[in-house]
């Protein structure tokens, strides 16, 4: 909540997303690591449940506030959530039994799609910025709140990404 609250506040979303999804890599990667307490690799579980829960809440919103109007968030809301959720299809083929107790495998591809989600996220980034000073070489004025704009959403010319 402290997290949601301060981006929010500072209307930035970028820097909060990779640090969580930073911490949950931390995480995955001292679980990797052999030889280490069991109190270790527990607090390390606690990484990667802090990283991954308060990253996903942070990337679903900066997703969906950068979409204008209702029609185009309902289906990019529905496109990242449903895509979101064929990890759990993947977990059933990478966490196998033979793997266990350590599961190299599985937490190596969620390494990996950790990994994925920092560029991803950076992409995003560059692109939402590049964007946002294009349309404000094109127009003179700041970012507008009016009637037109909430209409014609990330259409209108005035319309400004958030970072």
């Amino acid at each position: 909540m402290t997290v949601a609250f301060i981006s929010d506040r500072l209307t930035h979303r970028f820097v909060f997303a990779e640090i969580c999804i930073s911490i949950a890599l931390t995480g995955f990667a001292v679980l990797l690591a052999p030889g280490l307490r069991t109190a270790t690799y527990y607090g390390a579980l606690f990484l990667i449940a802090t990283g991954a829960y308060t990253a996903m809440p942070i990337i679903v919103c900066w997703f969906n506030t950068n979409l204008g109007g209702h029609l185009k968030r309902s289906v990019g809301s529905a496109w990242q959530i449903g895509f979101g959720n064929i990890g759990g299809i993947i977990a059933v083929y990478v966490f196998l039994p033979n793997t266990a107790p350590r599961f190299v495998l599985g937490k190596s591809v969620c390494i990996g799609f950790l990994v994925l989600a920092i560029v991803s996220c950076f992409i995003y980034w560059v692109g939402c910025q590049c964007e946002n000073r294009r349309r404000h070489k094109r127009t003179d004025r700041g970012p507008n709140l009016s009637e037109e704009m909430s209409r014609s959403g990330d259409d209108n010319p005035e319309f400004r990404f958030i970072l």
